[in-house]
């Protein structure tokens, strides 16, 4: 049994005890103080991982009272519900016996607030992605460069320039992928760059690409340094120039090609200034100023005038607007377009270009153009009166004929007949003349020996023309043939010599006609526009008077054009002379000016043929007794011809209408043995009437009678299977031999 301990030894235990629970409250008065002050949050769990205690900055950190937070759960507190599971495993071996023999109690949880930490580590690292983001992807090539020249990193723009991966650009020194033309001055900024030397440079940089094209790239290196200031290493961008430059290039080379053409062309161009400055000039200009003036004023050295220009066109070159105009220079008295455009530069100024060309010719072209179209207008309007004025002296022919042929020659009304059909004929030589005008008679053009006819016409002439006038004659002897009608020739020449004879009447002179064989070449295509190369005959007719006016010389050969005293001539002496050669093919041009006389020159094309001389005998009528279908528009000629074909024995039907005319005949196709139309009426042309007889009986010969037709001639009356063609003013005997030419086929 052990001993008591003593009074002393349990009065010294006892102050022992006490000793230690003072301790140990200081030591709890200790901790509990640093627990309320520290400011890392404490939580203290009971075994079943309750809240027993917690300090102050625990409250502030779980914005928990206390009161709230003692006797719950951790994932009441401070976790997320879906952590529970996880957070109870872990406590559970936390205060397992699998974690030691030591008497456990509780546990207690540290908290420190880490948000501002973690929100600036974010934030860090989202500007490091943006920054990284930023570098690769932007437009722009970027590089880093060591201080020895070498590349660190290269974001897609600087690899996709050049043609290499990051990989592959990584350690190589710049004077790989640097053209030579420019290394030794990029490798010297670089160098300056990478001493601290500078901390810029910029340059327009050749790259040398992986398959071995050069880039152009506009460079601008920058020297990094840390915050002591200390050279780190080097970031250069790069914009890739290189279409940029292919386009200025391609801008240059276009400049130069049109440079080129400008300087090759036969047309004179100058480039004006706002300034009115020329800026340049093709070598045709510099000829036409007789200098280079580029750099001078344009009024100046274009005009010799010493103020600007009153048709100066620069305010609507401005406006960017094309002008154009024409203008006779008094330098050259020659014709020219001058066409001025617009120039845009970069500045928003505008320049002038300005081309003179030269449209002489092609105005002498036009002129001539203008005269025939001129020509073939009134023309046709004389061709349509002819041939009303040709109805009316058809009806007086025939009609004096019928007279005649009832009146016997004793009777003095017979002469008076006569001189009637004589006149009517006189006038239808007239109409014929307009219908030569025109161009559009039915002539036939026969191979005649030009010269014989000349000489004929010449004959006649001394009678006319007076003694103080000389005539002189130099014609060949021998036969130069052309296509022509004799009778025209003659009319052309008594035509030409009795105008010219007028111009001298008054102070006398010498009328000149001579003939020639002659050949037009191409060159002098100029002269006579609308001939083409070969052997030609030429007529000139000159004389010695006054001239005539450049003012009026391109009117002379108008209509009713004249220049001479009432009651001298009627103006249609050189149109009908004009329109006489023009539908034989041949060409006419005067030249004349005042004080010097006037001389025509005549120019037909030759042949290769022998010339025919064509007499037509008038015989006596032949008669019939065959039935006739007469068709025409006009009552008067209708009747007319009625009786004259009674008069040849034949029995006659009229119709004033085509329409009619062919009922009828449909309902009688073989009563007729001949069908006789006018071609030009209503409804229905005389063409078409006899296809359409033809339809009804194939056989049936149709006449075609007309005073003036554009449409139908005696071939086109022939290939469109009409049997004859009559013209009227034909007289009773020609018409006679047609009916009986066609019915006794």
């Amino acid at each position: 049994m052990a001993e008591k301990p003593t009074y002393k030894e349990l009065e010294k235990r006892i102050q022992e005890l006490a000793r230690s629970e003072k301790a140990l409250l200081e030591s709890k008065h200790k901790l509990m103080t640093h627990l309320q002050n520290t400011p890392v949050g404490v939580l203290s769990w009971n075994l079943d991982f309750k809240a027993i205690e917690r300090n102050p900055a625990a409250e502030n950190i779980f914005s928990h009272t206390k009161e709230e937070a003692l006797g719950k759960n951790a994932t009441e507190l401070i976790l997320p519900e879906d952590m529970k599971g996880m957070v109870d495993n872990l406590f559970s071996k936390l205060i397992s016996k699998e974690e030691g023999d030591r008497n456990i109690i509780g546990v207690g949880s540290l908290f420190q607030e880490a948000t501002e930490r973690v929100i600036s580590e974010k934030r860090l690292q989202e500007s490091e992605e943006r920054f990284r983001q930023i570098y690769e992807n932007q437009a722009v090539g970027v590089a880093k460069v060591s201080l020895e020249s070498r590349i660190e990193s290269a974001n897609n723009a600087y690899c996709s320039m050049i043609g290499y991966q990051e990989d592959e650009l990584i350690g190589k020194h710049l004077s790989e992928i640097t053209h030579p033309e420019i290394l030794e001055e990029n490798l010297q900024k670089q160098s300056e760059l990478n001493n601290g030397k500078r901390d810029h440079y910029r340059l327009e940089k050749l790259f040398i690409h992986k398959n071995g094209d050069v880039i152009h790239g506009i460079l601008n290196a920058s020297l990094v340094r840390n915050s002591e200031g200390k050279p780190l290493y080097a970031l250069s961008s790069v914009m890739d120039i290189t279409e940029r430059k292919k386009i200025e290039q391609a801008l240059y080379e276009s400049e130069e090609k049109y440079r080129s053409m400008m300087d090759s062309m036969k047309d004179a161009v100058y480039i004006c200034s706002p300034e009115l400055c020329i800026e340049y000039m093709n070598p045709t200009m510099i000829d036409r100023v007789d200098r280079d003036a580029t750099g001078e004023i344009c009024y100046k050295a274009i005009y010799d005038r010493d103020e600007k220009c009153s048709w100066c066109v620069f305010d609507q070159i401005e406006k960017k607007e094309h002008v154009e105009y024409e203008v006779v220079d008094p330098k050259d008295n020659r014709y020219y377009s001058v066409s001025n455009s617009p120039l845009s530069h970069n500045d928003g100024t505008v320049s002038k270009l300005t081309i003179f060309h030269d449209i002489t010719e092609m105005k002498i072209t036009e002129e001539n153009l203008r005269q025939a179209q001129k020509m073939e207008s009134i023309g046709t309007l004389t061709g349509g009166i002819a041939h009303d004025f040709n109805n009316l002296l058809y009806m007086i022919v025939e009609n004096t004929e019928l007279a005649l042929e009832d009146i016997p020659k004793w009777n003095p009304a017979y002469t008076n007949l006569e001189e009637i059909k004589s006149a009517s004929l006189r006038a239808a030589s007239i109409v014929k003349q307009l219908l030569n005008f025109s161009r559009k008679t039915d002539q036939k053009l026969v191979p005649i020996d030009a010269v014989s006819v000349i000489k004929d016409s010449l004959k006649f002439l001394r009678s006319t023309i007076p003694t103080t006038i000389e005539i002189q004659e130099h014609l060949p002897d021998n036969n130069i043939v052309i296509l022509a009608d004799s009778t025209q020739i003659n009319q052309i020449m008594m035509n030409l010599c009795v105008n010219a004879s007028q111009a001298m009447e008054e102070t006398g002179g010498i009328l000149k006609i001579s003939i020639e064989r002659t050949i037009c070449e191409a060159e002098d295509m100029k002269a006579f526009f609308d001939l083409i190369p070969g052997n030609y005959l030429k007529i000139t007719v000159s004389d010695t008077g006054p001239g005539i006016s450049p003012e009026i010389i391109n009117r002379i050969f108008d209509p009713y054009f004249t220049t001479k005293k009432k009651g001298k001539g009627s103006g249609m002496g050189l149109s009908i002379v004009h329109g006489i050669i023009k539908n034989h093919g041949g060409t006419i041009i005067v030249d004349s000016s005042l004080g010097k006389g006037s001389t025509f020159h005549i120019l037909f094309s030759t042949v290769d043929k022998k010339p025919v001389n064509k007499i037509e005998k008038d015989d006596d009528y032949p008669l019939g007794t065959e039935t006739i279908l007469f068709v025409d528009d006009e009552q008067a000629i209708a009747d007319m011809n009625q009786k004259v074909l009674e008069k040849l024995g034949y029995r006659v039907e009229v119709k004033l209408n085509p329409v009619e005319a062919l009922d009828l005949f449909q309902l009688n196709p073989d009563t007729f043995d001949l069908v006789i139309t006018d071609m030009t009426m209503p409804q229905m042309t005389g063409v078409k009437l006899a296809q359409r007889l033809k339809k009804i009986r194939s056989d049936i010969p149709v006449i075609i009678c007309t005073g003036h037709n554009s449409l139908i001639d005696e071939e086109k009356a022939k290939q469109l299977g009409v049997a004859g063609y009559l013209m009227k003013l034909a007289s009773m005997s020609k018409i006679a031999k047609v009916i009986r030419n066609v019915l006794d086929k």
